[in-house]
């Protein structure tokens, strides 16, 4: 294809990794039956799920479930050992499923939480891995004596592109004048830095202008709207805009080179972040049905007893497919496990749509009761489901299919 027909995305559609070595790893399977998974699903569904109610009505961070998650260390989750972590994200050759896995309990009893937790765990890995020794001093080590949260901010109104900002970065004398909007800025209203994304002035081509650039709440010019973030569902996971005036950003807060999110493939390595968040809060939600469809005395009936099956078969399908598309990341080329982890996320998405209407079906009204948690599970599916573009998914996995140009980067 010519320079003049490349489409976005069009120069990264096809860089393939090396398969990697053989050394031994923690096959999902295994990182799902741990001691500590097991502890972190029983606080989950004990301590986080009931407090859910509370938190949706006031529209607040989860700050209980957050400190206790940083108090058993899976704040840290993507963060090697020698950072007290556990060294888990789909480059680790050790363990690239507990991170994962971990946000797969969370969400069995709150998707809001488990999505403050990826997204934290997100960025302390972006700067374990991109960033210098003095950014790992100012950013890394709060993490370890608080919770001490992060959030990758790309989104903004009127975006063209994932990787096409609207927010600017001009460059001056020490570092570089920040100016945009941005929205959906998770973990905002208790934000310790951002990872904000912006274009540098002056240059025109995304993969050259994309740039990161750390800011923290206290810098001259940012201001957070914590109002703004009102939605159906996810309403504890905070996400609000945050409005950037002229912020002198110094060279110190550059968070790696111009293009390397893009040319890395970073995004990439956050599809089965969602995956792991959709399936977990489905299983949630049917982990609480069928607890209350026996409680009722409903087992015995065959119709009841045919949907639970066809649930059943779905997780199954959908948990089979997350766990192969975590093992690509560490046995396959990098574009085979993009697209396999792009089509597990549709896969849970579309089951869990599909496991909604069914347990409503069978539960009945009263389950939609605010005393049950069954519509908190159904309000932030309906919520969290729509993040990810699942059309675009299915386009780019067509497009690979039919020999076209993609990039199996994108999330929407």
């Amino acid at each position: 294809m010519s320079a003049e027909g490349r489409k976005p995305g069009d120069e990264i559609m096809n860089t393939f990794s090396p398969v990697k070595g053989e050394t031994k790893m923690l096959d999902p399977v295994d990182a799902l039956n741990t001691d500590k998974m097991r502890e972190l699903e029983r606080m989950a569904i004990e301590n986080f799920r009931p407090r859910g109610r509370d938190y949706d009505a006031q529209s607040v961070m989860p700050m209980e479930n957050i400190r206790e998650l940083h108090e058993a260390g899976w704040l840290r989750a993507t963060l090697p050992h020698e950072w007290n972590g556990m060294n888990s994200n789909v480059d680790s050759d050790e363990d690239p499923a507990t991170f994962l896995q971990g946000l797969r309990m969370i969400a069995r009893g709150c998707p809001g939480t488990a999505h403050c937790y990826q997204v934290t765990n997100h960025c302390g890995w972006a700067v374990h891995d991109l960033g210098t020794e003095e950014q790992h001093e100012l950013f890394l080590k709060p993490m370890l004596s608080e919770p001490y949260l992060g959030t990758f901010v790309g989104s903004e109104a009127k975006r063209k592109h994932m990787y096409m900002m609207n927010t600017t970065a001009k460059k001056v004398d020490g570092g570089y004048i920040l100016r945009g909007e941005k929205n959906y800025a998770t973990n905002g209203s208790a934000l310790g830095f951002a990872i904000i994304f912006a274009a540098i002035e002056g240059v025109e081509n995304y993969l050259d202008n994309h740039q990161m650039l750390i800011v923290t709440p206290d810098m001259e010019g940012v201001s957070i709207d914590t109002s703004w973030y009102r939605p159906n569902g996810m309403r504890c996971a905070d996400s609000p805009v945050i409005t950037l005036n002229d912020v002198f950003v110094p060279d110190s807060h550059v968070l790696g080179e111009p293009g390397v999110y893009p040319r890395n493939r970073w995004q990439g390595k956050f599809h089965l972040g969602f995956t792991a968040n959709y399936l977990g809060a489905t299983e949630g939600m049917y982990g609480w049905y069928l607890d209350y469809i026996v409680n009722k005395g409903k087992g015995e009936a065959e119709l009841i007893q045919m949907r639970t099956g066809e649930m059943k078969i779905k997780l199954d399908g959908a948990a089979s497919i997350f766990h192969d598309a975590i093992r690509a990341y560490r046995t396959k080329p990098i574009v085979e496990a993009e697209l396999l982890a792009m089509a597990a996320k549709s896969i849970a998405a579309d089951v869990a749509f599909e496991l909604s209407h069914k347990i409503i079906h069978a539960a009945g009204s009263t389950a939609l009761f605010d005393e049950f948690p069954l519509s908190r599970y159904l309000r932030d599916l309906e919520t969290h489901v729509l993040h990810a573009g699942h059309d675009k998914t299915a386009q780019i996995i067509g497009q690979s299919e039919l020999k076209q140009s993609f990039d199996s980067t994108l999330q929407r």
